[in-house]
């Protein structure tokens, strides 16, 4: 009885090793923060499969960010007199499908920023990014399928350069100047660009720690820029320099290369893409070639939580499109922010280690007791059946007797039996 008991625990605990599925370890110990929603890709063999581990339907996620920074100086040597204010307020969320093959990803952000320093003395907008993006693919294998992309990026605010004194601008075209303290350079939702894309897409690695994803096909983008200016020199004799924008229209060859992925539990947060539209087709009335007008765009981000409502974000973003402005736009970004998350709940998250080791624990005294039971029963069904039920030795293994006569006298020659 105790051996069935001891071989049906082992048996229980083989069977709940942890397993390495594509490359991601399956496994159920105990960790220090609670293990995010795994991603890695997961395939039913008879065709049915899901396009992703996680909770099929719709799911959600929120956060709301915030910074502010204030500074007075009365007297102190090397800085202005005066107070400094900076704050900024950002928003990302996402709506996402599953169904199947079906993957639908929704994702939208929006970063505000705004100081006001002695020097100036009013307000003045440093941030201001509008992104919106949808996607959808279809998984024909497990890593492989087709996809189509809607993009969107913007300003929602008008954008003006403000300085203390009075100053000349000059236009590239014709040197037309322009004297003032406040000068316009874009109004509200300008430039304005919209990116379509059609292809394939190739999903070799997806997990929690790492996924890559590369996309070929055909893009096209669209950016409305009539109206809008651009500072291109800061340091001409004659003022300072700027282009007026005009519309872009590209449609070609599109690529594109990204990775992401989490460390820490979840709590570090990183992601890097490249891209590149080649404009087979242009509005473009120069003699420049298609790899000279090759819109080439890089973005790299990294956040790291500190706490439920504290993290660190940095983005580095590198755009050239020689045919809107012919110079490398650069930004950089690095905030503190107290943010707000709220996401659709993921099933079985809310449990801690000591149930899970409980359910664990239940689960082998309900398997040990079975197989006791299975044994008794065994044990009692053996000693309850009858001598002739039960079943008769082979020939070669029967010990042969000879019938042997009270009565008859004993031959020395005759075998004897062994006892």
């Amino acid at each position: 009885m105790k051996q069935s008991l001891v071989l049906t625990a082992l048996a229980t605990l083989l069977a709940g090793t942890p397993r390495v599925v594509h490359g991601q370890e399956a496994s159920s110990a105990p960790s220090s923060a609670p293990a995010p929603a795994p991603t890695a890709t997961a395939y039913v063999p008879d065709g049915s499969f899901k396009a992703s581990e996680r909770p099929q339907g719709l799911a959600y996620g929120v956060t709301l960010a915030a910074n502010l920074n204030i500074a007075s100086n009365r007297d102190v040597v090397g800085q202005i007199n005066g107070n400094s204010v900076l704050f900024g307020a950002s928003f990302l969320g996402n709506l996402d499908y599953l169904h199947d093959r079906h993957e639908w990803l929704n994702t939208g952000s929006l970063a505000e920023t705004w100081s006001r320093t002695p020097a100036l003395g009013t307000f003045v907008k440093s941030n201001d990014q509008l992104n919106l993006q949808s996607l959808y693919n279809f998984f024909l294998r497990e890593w492989t399928g087709p996809f189509a992309r809607i993009a969107v990026q913007s300003s929602i605010l008008k954008t003006d350069r403000v300085s203390a004194t009075s100053l000349t601008y000059v236009r590239d075209t014709d040197g037309a100047t322009t004297q003032s303290s406040r000068f316009r350079l874009a109004s509200s939702f300008q430039p304005f660009t919209l990116n379509e894309g059609l292809g394939w897409f190739f999903q070799p690695i997806r997990s929690d720690v790492l996924s890559t994803s590369l996309r070929v096909g055909a893009g096209g983008r669209h950016t409305f820029a009539d109206g809008a200016r651009a500072i291109t020199d800061e340091k001409d004799l004659r003022g300072i320099v700027y282009t007026d924008l005009k519309d872009v229209h590209q449609a070609g060859a599109e690529l594109f290369a990204g990775i992401d992925g989490k460390e820490l539990g979840g709590r570090l947060l990183y992601n890097l893409g490249v891209s590149a539209l080649f404009p087979l087709l242009n509005n473009d009335h120069t003699s420049r070639s298609i790899l000279e007008l090759t819109r080439v765009g890089v973005l790299a981000a990294c956040g790291m939580g500190v706490t439920s409502w504290l993290s660190v974000n940095y983005q580095l973003k590198v755009v050239r499109d020689v045919q809107l402005i012919d110079a490398l736009q650069v930004t950089n970004s690095l905030l503190l922010s107290l943010q707000y998350t709220k996401s659709s709940p993921t099933p079985g998250a809310k449990k801690t280690d000591a149930e899970r080791a409980s359910e664990r624990i239940a689960a082998l005294e309900t398997r040990a007791t079975a197989a006791e039971l299975r044994a008794a029963a065994a044990e009692s069904k053996l000693h309850t059946v009858e001598p002739a039920a039960l079943p008769e030795p082979p020939a070669a293994l029967r010990t042969p007797v000879l019938p042997i006569e009270p009565s008859a006298p004993t031959d020395a020659s005759a075998p004897t039996q062994t006892p």
